[in-house]
């Protein structure tokens, strides 16, 4: 009977890992420098994400997925607020909105963005080039 029990809970573990709506990341890019991620998916390829970093931070909406963690790709409509000393010569209190597309292989991802200047008082940058690299989606 308590191998049923532990047999039972070990299958069940893995269902309920993978029914979590919240994942994680990690990411090195421009302008943000270093950030972390956390993403919602309240439907299966739809899913909300925040991203703070030292040199600003993203909100986005996006469509995309993962297939066991091997391969992912997404695609997410994003605002970007700069703050501190982003990365490049963005300056910072400057918002920008835009898109952004996302490759993931093997837990490893790959992002290029671009942005369109929207409000702040750096009137000579009118778009910004966003590219990354990090962990996880």
């Amino acid at each position: 009977m308590r191998f049923i029990l532990i047999a039972v809970l070990l299958l069940l573990l893995p269902v309920t890992a993978y029914s979590i709506p919240f994942t994680f990341g990690a990411r090195l890019s421009t302008p943000q420098i270093v950030s972390v991620s956390l993403s919602y998916r309240p439907a299966h390829v739809w899913f909300v994400q925040i991203e703070p970093g030292l040199g600003g931070a993203k909100v986005a909406l996006g469509i995309g997925g993962s297939w066991d963690y091997k391969f992912g790709i997404a695609v997410k409509s994003s605002l970007l607020y700069t703050w501190g000393n982003p990365m490049g010569d963005t300056e910072p209190k400057q918002t920008y909105a835009g898109g952004e597309g996302v490759i993931m292989v093997t837990g490893i991802n790959l992002t290029f963005g671009l942005y369109a200047h929207i409000d702040g008082d750096d009137e000579d940058k009118d778009m910004l080039v966003s590219v990354g690299a990090g962990l996880g989606f």
